[in-house]
């Protein structure tokens, strides 16, 4: 059997996002980070001490001396020594980047969520079909250990028919978007909705696929943008009950938290990642932990 290609991937922005792919990157044994791309000289120069987010260590120092550097992923499109570029750009800038790689014949990868509106997301999904290359949006909570277990068991019927299902994820306001605090903007980011709860409605349509319609209510961020929502996904008289919350309201003292609470005929499965590692709730009245493998997904 012929031995699997190794991806060669540039990573384009070194913030948060940037320095928590780096790393995921060196745990993959099919990918090599070999190039990065960044403005700023500091970052440039392997020094990404005070990057800072909201799980994690954050930045540190790094040996770029094996790794090629840029000033811009424009730059970096051109290395024909590079298969896939990772996006980890603030999101207005998606739509421009992921086209010009896209056309350049590089696969893409970019942070979710995948643009700011319709119309520059199929976008970029056109360009993709018509380079013939592949683009990838990073929602990775369908990978994480917690939900795949959930969808697993779901899937198999384990547990007898779903019932009712609810999604948590809170946090205070970000404020690790360095100088210029693009975080704070609701016309940059989309506000909670597409940054924080997409994640969750990513995984509720992964799980029980489209719904036939949604409902939200929310608190207003300005530019027609919330802070925080609550979502009802209507699956028809026969279908679960499904909700979500989520939202940046929260205090800065408090941690970040996600969490689900589902309910199935013969089980209850909680999770909450502060307080709460995946637990089963028995009909006889017992309770067991999920064995769940020992990655981050």
């Amino acid at each position: 059997m012929a031995a699997t290609k190794q991806v060669r991937v540039g990573i384009a922005g070194i913030g948060f996002m940037g320095v928590t792919h780096y790393g995921a990157f060196g745990k993959i044994p099919g990918a090599k980070v070999v190039a990065i791309a960044d403005n700023d000289p500091k970052k440039q120069a392997g020094d990404w001490t005070g990057i800072r987010g909201n799980f994690g260590s954050g930045g540190g120092k790094v040996d770029l001396s094996n790794t090629k550097v840029f000033e811009s992923y424009q730059e970096m499109a051109k290395d024909p020594d590079i298969d896939l570029i990772d996006l980890c750009l603030p999101t207005p800038l998606h739509k421009k980047a992921a086209v010009h790689c896209l056309k350049a014949g590089k696969h893409v990868l970019v942070e979710k969520p995948i643009a700011l509106n319709l119309e520059d997301a199929s976008s970029m999904i056109k360009a993709s079909k018509k380079s013939g290359s592949h683009l990838f949006v990073g929602h990775v909570l369908r990978f994480f250990p917690e939900y795949r277990f959930l969808k697993k068991v779901y899937d198999e019927g384990k547990y007898g028919k779903l019932l009712a299902a609810h999604f948590r994820r809170m946090i205070a306001k970000p404020n690790w978007s360095g100088g210029e605090n693009w975080f704070s903007d609701p016309k940059k980011t989309g506000g909670a909705t597409l940054d924080l709860h997409i994640h969750d409605a990513d995984f509720i349509l992964h799980l029980l696929g489209e719904p036939k319609s949604v409902e939200s209510r929310g608190v207003p961020a300005g530019h027609g943008m919330f802070d925080y929502l609550t979502n009802q996904y209507h699956y028809g008289k026969k279908g679960p009950i499904v909700s979500c919350e989520g939202g940046w309201i929260a205090t800065a003292a408090l941690p970040f938290e996600q969490s689900y609470e589902v309910y199935f005929e013969e089980a209850s499965i909680f999770f909450n990642s502060s307080t709460q590692p995946v637990t089963i709730y028995k009909p006889d009245g017992k309770k067991e932990k999920a064995r769940l493998p020992k990655e981050d997904g």
